[in-house]
């Protein structure tokens, strides 16, 4: 089946040679509130999806596929929904045009690469789809389905398409002092995966790959967001336009200085035998033994290769060599002549040690190099040793020999993608005309993004926290920091622990390669680093809080005692006003000029020594109790300021 007759069937058959790629934006539970105006709850999903466009049809079909392996109940009902965009039933059909030369830098090195066929133009279908979270998140997926053959130039198209959606091993146009970075859906950023390569859309646009995304998401969000009840208490517009720019988070792109990358995440799920044969090769008849990979990868296929390169443009003529592959190199590469000193003979006898070999031109040494470098997306595949591809075709599954032998899938991951390989697949043939893959694929794919997105944003509001805590405390707010600490403990702690999936699989394949994810991902460190940051910061903010309130308790006491000595001052003024009448029924009458006239209480009548005792008295206990109540005043602000 040709691509482009593939578009007037309502069935598409999924292929030997052919990739199935999705792309998958997430849209936080906090964008999704503000573009609406209030939550998006499971019920008003669960009600929503039976009306809205295909999103029954897309229910009805793939949901049980996911529910066959994935326990997604809770509490009695299932709150992740499918939902369907503008896109046409059968798919659309775009035609992307790759560049004739592709240039990128590696290990102080410049490669030029021209292989034949790249620069083609490439008809590729497209579906479009929402997964929505029982938080409210949304996630935005993109399937694209494309045929390939095994060339040189096929190779480097499927490694760009990577590369646009993750561009590593390339640098970005110089900038000016102070200017913003590069974003993907710029139209000139320097790096050519992102500026070269072309989609001409079925509206007609010439777009970059990001700004065809960019536009298929503006016109799905704003139907979608459009459609979805909003809170009617509001009374008014969301303040969050439904846009790409506005809900799709961005990053820097650690890899290239000075480049923002919207935060995606790709799945990537082949359908190709001679692929799958190369990596899992069939098992000896005798032993039941598949041949180790060390067999399948020996130096003398791959020495020749770096030797070529090196010859093109030797290390050390220039400051950055440069090594343009032309035409030569790739009639090389696609005839390697040094392999024709082989006889049928010696290649039938290798054939029984060494299924891999196909001919005496060893056509998997370069389909080696392409499976190694895309799964860890480099470009640079042509320049790898052995050791390299033994490392990059390490699967993460299958992991031990019984499992091998099952022979069912091999599958691969980076921190940006889930790479699958397989012969053929039932499940991908049942999906295939509603999500664009393997739905067991993406299951493991989808709540893997989920979970990893959420523990990013639960890591950023527990260092906002820290940062809280940490002021207060220099500030001596203690009882404010831990109020602070409560409020995190009941609301993002237990949102998170609360929205993030556990391992839901219910097939062993599935849940081995999701705890490789978790790992792969960062999840389940980052999870750990986190709680531990939190615990003891709070722990050292009770322990300063204890001591506080033991420093409390002592001056307290302190209060407690001067108020005994209060007591006795009352006592003594008591005393003193009784000596004062005394006095005045004498009619003792002698002025004190030292006394001041507001403390003058005898009416000038206080020449006896008792009778300057007196005043002295009244004086001191009334300094006292006005330091007295500053300083409880004081201590009972203090304390609320905790």
């Amino acid at each position: 089946m040709t691509e482009m007759a593939s578009i007037t069937h309502d069935f598409e058959e999924c292929e030997d040679k052919s990739v199935y790629f999705t792309l998958s934006l997430y849209v936080s539970e906090k964008k999704v509130t503000a573009a609406l105006g209030a939550p998006l709850g499971a019920e008003t999903v669960r009600d929503f999806q039976r009306g809205y466009r295909g999103s029954k049809r897309l229910r009805d079909a793939v949901e049980p596929l996911f529910n066959d392996i994935a326990d997604r109940e809770r509490l009695g009902a299932v709150d992740d929904f499918l939902l369907d965009t503008l896109c046409p039933q059968n798919g659309e059909f775009i035609e992307i045009t790759a560049p004739d030369e592709i240039a990128w830098s590696t290990e102080g090195r410049r490669f030029i690469a021209t292989p034949p066929g790249l620069g083609k133009a490439r008809t590729l279908r497209v579906r479009r789809f929402w997964y929505t979270h029982a938080n409210g998140a949304i996630g935005y997926h993109l399937s694209f389905r494309y045929n390939y053959d095994h060339t040189p130039g096929e190779f480097y198209f499927l490694s760009l398409l990577q590369k646009a959606a993750a561009p590593k091993e390339f640098e970005a146009a110089p900038r000016p002092h102070g200017a913003p970075p590069f974003r993907a859906t710029d139209d000139r950023t320097g790096i050519a995966p992102l500026d070269l390569l072309r989609v001409k859309s079925p509206r007609g646009e010439d777009l970059s790959f990001w700004q065809y995304v960019r536009a298929s998401f503006d016109l799905d969000a704003e139907d979608l967001f459009g459609k979805l009840p909003r809170d009617p208490g509001k009374g008014q517009a969301p303040p969050l336009a439904p846009t790409f720019d506005a809900l799709v988070a961005e990053a820097p792109f650690i890899e290239v200085p000075g480049l923002v990358m919207p935060v995606s995440r790709l799945l990537f799920f082949f359908e190709d035998a001679t692929f799958f044969r190369r990596l899992l090769p069939e098992p000896d008849k005798v032993t039941g033994v598949p041949p180790p990979r060390t067999l399948m990868v020996q130096e003398e296929c791959y020495l020749p290769y770096q030797r070529k390169l090196d010859g093109l443009n030797p290390r050390g003529l220039v400051d950055v060599p440069e090594i343009r592959m032309g035409p030569d190199y790739w009639h090389w590469v696609i005839n390697r002549p040094d392999y024709d000193q082989f006889t049928d003979a010696q290649i039938d006898a290798a054939r029984k040690t060494r299924p891999g070999m196909d001919d005496r031109r060893r056509q998997d040494c370069l389909q080696y190099l392409f499976i190694a470098g895309f799964n860890q997306n480099i470009i640079d595949f042509m320049n790898q040793d052995p050791s390299e591809i033994l490392d990059s075709t390490d699967p993460i599954y299958p992991a031990t020999e019984e499992q091998a032998t099952e022979r069912k899938f091999v599958r691969f991951a980076n921190p940006r993608a889930l790479t699958t390989y397989v012969e053929k697949a039932r499940s991908l043939e049942a999906a295939n005309d509603y999500i664009g893959t393997c739905p067991y694929a993406f299951m493991i794919h989808v709540v893997s993004m989920h979970n990893e997105f959420m523990t990013r944003e639960y890591e950023a509001s527990a260092f906002e926290l820290i940062d809280e805590v940490e002021k207060l405390g220099n500030k001596g707010r203690l009882k404010r920091a831990a109020e602070a600490f409560y409020a995190f403990r009941t609301g993002q702690y237990a949102n998170y622990y609360r929205d993030r999936y556990m391992n839901v699989f219910r097939y062993d394949t599935e849940s081995e390669v999701f705890e490789k994810m978790t790992q792969l991902r960062g999840i389940g460190r980052r999870n750990d680093y986190i709680e531990r940051l939190i615990s003891n910061m709070e722990s050292q903010t009770r322990d300063r809080e204890a001591r506080l309130a033991k420093k409390d308790e002592s001056a307290m006491n302190l209060l407690l005692g001067a108020l005994g000595v209060f007591g006795f001052f009352q006592l003594a003024m008591m005393w003193a006003d009784k000596l004062r009448d005394l006095s005045r029924n004498d009619e003792v009458s002698v002025s004190l000029s030292w006394v001041p006239p507001f403390l003058d209480l005898s009416g000038g009548n206080l020449d006896q020594p008792w009778n300057e005792f007196s005043v002295f008295v009244l004086y001191a206990s009334m300094t006292f109790t006005i330091a007295l109540v500053i300083f409880l005043v004081w201590r009972l602000i203090r304390g609320f300021l905790r």
